[in-house]
């Protein structure tokens, strides 16, 4: 009888991680936007930034908000 080795476990792709921000530019194209307008929705706090950052983070939660049409900060 001819022993089989196991067969090796089938290799997993690595977890795909979730994104918790964009950045102005990807903020804008999510929103089919322009990057001044995504300021702009910074300034008017209908957006807002992740604290403490030296660039502008979003959280992605944020923008499927607004582009959901829900309100947000400010924004009835």
């Amino acid at each position: 009888m001819i022993s089989q080795s196991p067969s090796p476990a089938p290799e997993t792709a690595p977890a795909a991680v979730e994104r918790l921000t964009y950045s102005v530019e990807e903020s804008a194209t999510a929103l089919g936007v322009s990057k001044p307008t995504i300021y702009r929705l910074l300034a008017r706090r209908i957006l807002r930034p992740v604290p403490g950052l030296r660039h502008k983070r979003i959280p992605c939660q944020q923008v499927r908000r607004l582009a959901a049409g829900e309100a947000l900060h400010g924004l009835n």
